[in-house]
């Protein structure tokens, strides 16, 4: 009996005008978000290419000339364009993708100081997440909104439920509809864009790209289930589809704008934190406390004596400052980290929230991208401490007395290039991908059940004459 329901609500929407105004917005926002795709990624690869070929350079230089000048150096990574990047910008372009470190400690990552936390703003690309989650949660409501009510009014669900068929029955196949036909439409706007960026260079077919799109259509699948059941709900609470439209609207309007656009306020306002130029502030008060507290002669030098005891305290003094300000802005990139998560938390009461979460988890993107990058970049710096230490045992010019803020006290010698160990960004796997967002899967999954069963128990009741 549900094939039978199925059957004659997706025929139903098929053959709709809905259906086809929707499918052609669709496709035309997915193409056109691929075509504005390949000449800025084009650009931003080259302008990477760049940033790149100059700083390996200087690597080079240093390299060839002081191993303890390689060392100390404060370098910037930044991280590279996404391929996939299509599928969702994740609000890269916002979030701070500069990560600065040197052999001795990973510093900090850059940051807007317009905002205390730049993982907090919002992007407007026009990727295929953007797309669904503006354009598919409204069309998922449009499939729906009158699904009981307009039914009603037309007198054709009276006689529908006259036929040997369960409410229940009949409600979950145009729920069920509803969610098919909006993802045929969605896959096969999907599908355009990817041909277009295929055909055009901008990406390279793969498995890891295969199972990426396969895990953003999932994704779009339980947004369109969970706003199919707001849908519902609203065609049963609403005594007629004008009600029905406006009540569904409502949802729409609060799922996919207000709460997702408030993440800012929110985070302000329940889970504030200091400004980075107060935690600057801090940095430079902890220094002065050291400068005062130090051996007197602790900033003396000579170039031309490595050996001299001055070194040593100046080395001693360098150590503590770097704890110091290793301990204060760790804890604030931390602080920073829970602030957004704790806001992310709080956002995800909206289903569109929820979506963007896992779009950025299918794609290996945003959050979930930088905190590997940035706990992939400590794993280096200690394997390149390591290697410089390694170097400067071997130096027996060296007094071995090592300051992490320049290089009088340790090997002057050069390194071979080759040798030295250089950072690279490694993709997250799918298996951690997934553990990432397992909690908001079962969070999407729920919220659509409970929405659904709630409708469903009011059908129950519903007067159907």
């Amino acid at each position: 009996m549900l094939r039978i329901v199925l059957k004659r609500e997706i025929l139903h929407n098929l053959y709709s005008l809905r259906f086809l105004i929707s499918l052609v917005l669709i496709i035309a926002a997915f193409s056109a978000g691929a075509l504005s795709y390949l000449p800025s990624h084009a650009a931003e690869v080259r302008n990477d290419a760049e940033i790149r070929r100059q700083a390996l350079d200087k690597m080079k230089a240093q390299a060839g000339a002081n191993a303890s000048d390689l060392a100390v150096t404060r370098r910037t990574y930044t991280l590279r364009p996404r391929d996939n990047a299509f599928i969702t910008d994740a609000r890269e372009k916002y979030l701070p993708n500069a990560l600065v470190f040197s052999a001795w400690n990973v510093f900090s990552f850059q940051a807007s100081n317009g905002s205390a936390n730049p993982f907090l703003k919002n992007s407007d690309a026009l990727s295929w997440s953007f797309i669904v989650a503006v354009l598919v949660s409204f069309i998922s409501l449009l499939f729906t909104f009158d699904a009981v009510s307009g039914e009603k009014e037309s007198k054709t669900l009276a006689l529908a439920l006259s036929n040997p068929i369960s409410r229940g029955t009949l409600l979950f196949g145009k729920f069920l509809s509803a969610a098919i036909s909006v993802m045929a439409i969605v896959t096969a706007g999907a599908l355009v864009s990817l041909l277009i960026i295929l055909l055009s260079g901008g990406a390279s077919w793969s498995a890891t790209l295969a199972g990426e799109v396969a895990g953003f259509l999932a994704a779009a699948a339980l947004l369109s289930l969970t706003f199919s059941a707001f849908g519902l709900f609203s065609s049963i609470v609403a005594k007629d589809s004008n009600v029905s439209l406006l009540l569904a609207l409502s949802f729409w309007l609060a799922f996919s704008v207000v709460i997702p656009n408030s993440s800012v306020f929110i985070a302000r306002t329940f889970f504030p934190i200091e400004s980075s130029e107060s935690v600057q502030r801090r940095v430079i008060a902890a220094f002065q406390d050291l400068d005062r507290s130090a051996p007197p002669g602790s900033w003396a030098m000579n170039m031309g004596n490595p050996f001299l005891p001055q070194h040593e305290l100046r080395a001693n003094l360098q150590m503590k400052r770097l704890q110091a300000e290793k301990g204060i802005r760790d804890a604030y990139a931390q602080t920073i980290f829970r602030q957004f998560e704790k806001t992310r938390f709080a956002t995800s009461i909206s289903p569109v929230s929820v979506f963007q979460v896992l779009t950025e988890a299918a794609a290996g993107a945003g959050y979930v991208r930088f905190r590997k990058a940035w706990s992939d970049l400590h794993v280096h710096q200690a394997q390149f401490l390591d290697f410089f230490k390694a170097l400067d045992a071997q130096d027996m010019a060296s007094p071995h007395w090592y300051n992490p803020a320049e290089w009088v006290s340790t090997t002057r010698k050069p390194v071979p290039f080759e040798r030295v160990l250089q950072f690279a960004e490694r993709p997250m796997p799918a298996a951690d991908r997934i553990a990432s967002v397992l909690f908001y899967v079962v969070l999407s999954v729920f919220s659509a059940s409970a929405v659904f069963l709630l409708a469903f128990v009011l059908f129950v009741r519903y007067d159907v004459r």
